[in-house]
C-alpha cells in the first residue's frame, strides 16, 4: 500500500468524523483501477465517502510543505464534501506561495474539462453520501488520480472523432465479491465516425430475430395442424373401408 495512503489514514482516524477505526476506512477501497477502453474515457457524475484524491501539481510545481497529499470525501450531517484543500507552489521558490497563472492552453483545456463534468449525469451528483466533483486548484496537474471505493460507479464516453456502439450499459460499477474488489466490464464499443460500422444495430438484429422466431413459431403450428387434419382423414376413410368390407362380407353370408 502506498505509504502516504497509510499515513493519510492515520489522520483520517483521528480527525474525520465517524471513521472509528483505520480499518474502517481502507476496507472498502477498490483494489484497481476502473478499466480501460479503447478510444473512450471514464467520469464519475459523483463520488462516494472515503473517496481519495491525489493533490498533483504540474511539473514544476510541488505541493507546498504543510500541505495534504489527498484530498477526502467525508459526510457530517448528511452533508457530504471535500476535506482538505490542495495547494501547489513554484518548486524554484522554496520559501514562498506565489502561484503562476496557467496558460491560455490550460485554461481552456480545464473549461472544457470542467464544463463537461457538470454537464454529464449532473442529476446524479447530489446523491447522499456523495461529494460533488473538486474546485480545480491552481498548478494542478492535468490527470486527477481518484482512489474509489466500493460501490463507485464511474460513466464511459467515447472521445471526440469516435461514436458509440452501445452493446448494453456503458458504465462500470466496483464491488466486492468473495472478500476482493472488482469493476464490472463496461459494454462500450467506440469506433471512428469516418469508418462504416462493423457491426449491426441491435434494435434492427433484434427485430429480425423477433420476426424469425415468429415465422418459425408460425410454420410448426401449420404442420402440425395439417398433420392432424391428415391422420384424421385417414382414420375416417379408414373407418369407412371397414365399414363396407363388414356390409359386403355380411351380405355373402346371408
Amino acid at each position: 500500500m502506498d505509504p502516504y495512503l497509510l499515513m493519510w489514514g492515520l489522520l483520517t482516524f483521528i480527525t474525520v468524523p465517524g471513521c472509528q477505526a483505520v480499518f474502517f476506512c481502507f476496507a472498502e477501497l477498490c483494489d484497481d483501477d476502473p478499466p480501460k477502453i479503447t478510444h473512450a474515457t471514464f467520469k464519475a457524475a459523483a463520488y462516494k465517502e472515503g473517496t481519495m484524491l491525489n493533490c498533483e501539481c504540474k511539473r514544476g510545481f510541488r505541493r507546498i510543505k504543510s500541505g495534504s497529499p489527498y484530498m477526502l470525501c467525508t459526510g457530517n450531517s448528511g452533508h457530504s464534501s471535500w476535506d482538505n484543500q490542495c495547494q501547489c507552489t513554484s518548486s524554484a521558490a522554496q520559501n514562498t506561495t506565489k502561484q503562476v497563472t496557467p496558460q491560455p492552453e490550460e485554461q481552456k483545456e480545464r473549461k472544457t474539462t470542467e464544463m463537461q463534468s457538470q454537464m454529464q449525469l449532473a442529476d446524479q451528483a447530489s446523491l447522499p453520501g456523495h461529494c460533488r466533483e473538486p474546485a480545480l486548484w491552481e498548478n494542478e496537474a492535468t490527470e486527477r488520480i481518484y482512489h474509489f471505493v466500493v460501490g463507485q460507479t464511474v460513466y464511459y464516453q467515447c472521445v471526440q472523432g469516435y461514436r458509440a456502439l452501445h452493446r448494453g450499459p456503458a458504465e462500470s460499477i466496483c464491488k466486492m465479491t468473495h472478500g476482493k474488489t472488482r469493476w464490472t466490464q463496461p459494454q462500450l464499443i467506440c469506433t471512428s465516425e469516418t469508418e462504416p460500422s462493423q457491426f449491426p444495430d441491435f434494435r434492427i438484429q433484434t427485430e429480425v430475430t423477433a420476426t424469425m422466431e415468429t415465422f418459425i413459431f408460425t410454420t410448426e403450428y401449420q404442420v402440425a395442424v395439417a398433420g392432424c387434419v391428415f391422420l384424421l382423414i385417414s382414420v375416417l376413410l379408414l373407418s369407412g373401408l371397414t365399414w363396407q368390407w363388414r356390409q359386403r362380407k355380411n351380405r355373402r353370408t346371408i
